[in-house]
């Protein structure tokens, strides 16, 4: 399952929107250029160029901007245009002390009620993460992390937890891409995630609760290492 085919699994749940599947693709697109650092933080874009570099038309981009706005990554700035937001690393701090609880909510409740197709593919993305913890390639990394954290949703099944965790997951997956160049072992994160996939795939929601737990707790140590460099 690619980075694009889980978005796809994740839009079956959602609710029907006026440009349905086109926006969220939207959506999603350009989530992923902002998380990458394509458009840098800090820089003003225009719903032209963001239409442009995901090649979709403006109507399903406006109102994509509208979400990301909400989300987080961008700010609509009146008279002034669309603003990549910075990478705020006190506000990401205060995003780990919502993420903790509903962290543990989404992994005993994955690990509970995941299908045995899903049970499948946390175990593929368990190999996957010990695969690219071997490598420095980023890119590789945040689309995993993203890949299995809507396969984590889709296990829980609950769409108000789903809608919680897209507000927080793209910052904090920005922030790590914005900074992993200062990590000492970029491989530590996959390994983490391996643990936590290997646990909902047992169905061990006490294992899968602590596994997330391990990841929060590394990721929090990270954002404290940049602030005192």
């Amino acid at each position: 399952m690619d980075f694009y085919r889980s978005i796809a699994l994740d839009l079956e749940l959602s609710e029907p929107q006026a440009t349905d599947s086109l926006k969220e693709l939207a959506y999603h697109r350009l989530e992923d250029k902002i998380v990458r650092l394509e458009f840098k933080p800090g820089i003003f874009v225009t719903e032209r160029e963001l239409a442009e570099s995901i090649s979709i038309g403006r109507t399903p981009v406006r109102e994509a901007i509208q979400h990301l706005a909400t989300a987080g990554l961008l700010s609509v700035l009146p008279r002034r245009g669309i603003k990549v937001s910075e990478v705020d690393a006190l506000s990401v701090l205060r995003l780990l002390e919502v993420s903790r609880s509903l962290d543990t909510s989404v992994a005993r409740a994955a690990a509970s009620r995941a299908t045995s197709m899903q049970r499948h593919e946390f175990s593929r993305l368990a190999e996957e993460f010990d695969s690219v913890s071997s490598s420095n390639d980023s890119v590789a990394q945040i689309r995993l992390d993203s890949e299995f954290n809507n396969l984590c949703m889709l296990a829980m099944g609950n769409e108000h937890a789903r809608k919680m965790c897209r507000l927080i997951q793209p910052l904090t997956r920005r922030f790590w891409f914005a900074h992993h160049g200062a990590s000492t072992d970029i491989g530590l994160a996959p390994r983490l995630h391996s643990q936590a996939a290997k646990a909902l795939a047992q169905g061990d929601a006490e294992g899968a609760s602590a596994a997330f737990n391990r990841i929060n707790n590394w990721f929090e140590t990270f954002v404290y290492s940049t602030i005192q460099e």
